[in-house]
């Protein structure tokens, strides 16, 4: 197999070992479940995670809501359900309806119940009924994201102004049981933070969000006093497990390139920042030895934007690893989302190396932008262009981080000198702190 095929064959591998229905299914027959369960799914994993409850619960189960993206729920049925699609990253009237509909269901709950929660990724902004008007928490969201906040930062803010998030829909569930299986999408599997923490109880001090409000919205100063108002009852559930997560991804991935016969190394899980200086980073602390070697990182960066272009940071950090790996046929990059998707794209994310993107292509201010910025990232187009893109769509539905898998086999000649060292970024690469 080419190196290429080793490469995204790892990071596939790593997507298997997390799916959904198969380790939800697991954790639930391990569980010690008593009362009426009632099912709450939300997240981009909403419908496997559901199908698995579904099959276990059976009969038993009292009621069900599953709220996921829109094109996500490929005709899902089943007895108890209600089903809404709202959108992501940035909620809508149906995220509204949804949060409204899992009040009206915890609201209904009794001594007599308990509530089961399938979290994943994508739930922030699926279910959201703001303290403030639905026009200014979107607009806020917008600004979070195109000013390149971490996902921990951006829930900080977005769990005090929601009626839903930081454990207040647990606390609405009372007198009920509350139970968490969470599939997760956070580097640090930070329970507060996944889904905005639904069932867990918001403990960020008032003075961290007022510097993350200052932050990123000092142009919306009308929101403080609302960020600053934590009166709304809040708790935690009674009990939280993992499902799936950001070391299943990356010890599965190591063994599958210690199957296909190449020396595997985990070398970061916790991969965050600036997606294209990321890609740079990894590029230039890469290892060289002789024979086949396989590098592991996983973890979530983000993308700041300046304009109006097209892709997701999985492309973004294939095209800036492809500026440092044009013409190597020994080394190859790929990224890929575990979700399936990458951005509002059909791609799962990118190739780099072994020629899979033409210098001249690479370097074209339309596609990646120069250290300036003049132009905001437009990472999908030279992908799309060149045909270099895996892709899987929504149906894996994993979203537990992003897998990158740097494959190479280098002869023993290339290893006097590495081949980064004299290749200067375009970026301007900061020392960030993630």
């Amino acid at each position: 197999m080419s190196l290429r095929e080793d490469a995204l064959g790892t990071a596939l591998a790593a997507v298997h070992a997390a799916l959904p229905y198969e380790n939800t299914l697991r954790c639930l027959r391990e569980l010690e479940l008593s009362g009426r369960p009632t099912v709450f799914a939300v997240g981009k994993a909403a419908v496997p995670m559901a199908r698995a409850a579904a099959e276990f619960f059976g009969s038993r189960l009292k009621a069900g809501l599953l709220i996921t993206k829109y094109g996500h729920l490929e005709g899902f049925s089943a007895p108890g359900f209600a089903c809404v699609e709202a959108a992501h990253p940035v909620s809508d009237e149906n995220s509204v309806r949804a949060a409204e509909a899992a009040m009206a269901l915890a609201a209904s709950l009794t001594a007599e119940d308990t509530a089961v929660f399938l979290l994943s990724g994508g739930g922030s902004a699926l279910m959201e009924k703001s303290a403030v008007p639905p026009e200014t928490q979107r607009e806020a969201t917008k600004k979070l994201l195109a000013r390149g906040a971490e996902i921990g930062e951006m829930n900080a803010l977005r769990k005090r102004l929601s009626l839903v998030k930081g454990g207040r829909l647990a606390a609405l569930c009372r007198p009920a049981k509350v139970l968490t299986l969470a599939l997760s999408d956070v580097v640090s599997n930070d329970k507060s933070v996944i889904a905005s923490g639904p069932t867990v109880a918001d403990e960020t001090p008032d003075a961290e969000i007022r510097r993350l409000a200052e932050k990123y919205l000092p142009d919306m100063p009308e929101l403080l006093p609302a960020l600053l108002n934590n009166a709304y009852p809040a708790e935690s559930g009674d009990g939280y497990r993992f499902v799936g997560d950001i070391n299943i991804l990356c010890e599965a991935a190591a063994a599958e390139a210690a199957k296909r016969g190449y020396t595997a190394e985990i070398r970061d899980r916790a991969l965050c920042g600036e997606a294209r200086e990321a890609a740079e980073r990894i590029l230039l602390s890469v290892p060289e030895a002789p024979g086949k070697h396989a590098y592991i990182y996983a973890g979530e960066t983000t993308v700041t934007l300046r304009g109006d272009g097209l892709g997701g940071r999985n492309q973004e950090m294939a095209l800036a690893a492809a500026l440092q790996l044009r013409g190597r046929e020994h080394i190859c990059f790929v990224s890929v989302g575990s979700d399936g998707t990458d951005g509002p794209t059909d791609a799962a994310g990118g190739f780099a190396g072994g020629g899979a993107l033409p210098r001249r292509d690479a370097r074209q201010q339309r596609f990646l932008p120069r250290a300036e910025g003049r132009r905001g990232p437009d990472n999908h187009r030279p992908h799309r262009h060149e045909r270099k893109r895996p892709y899987a769509g929504p149906h894996g539905r994993v979203n537990a981080c992003t897998i990158e898998v740097v494959s190479g086999q280098w002869p023993v000649a290339s290893i006097r000198r590495s081949p980064f060292a004299v290749r200067r970024s375009p970026f301007a690469v900061r020392d960030k702190s993630c």
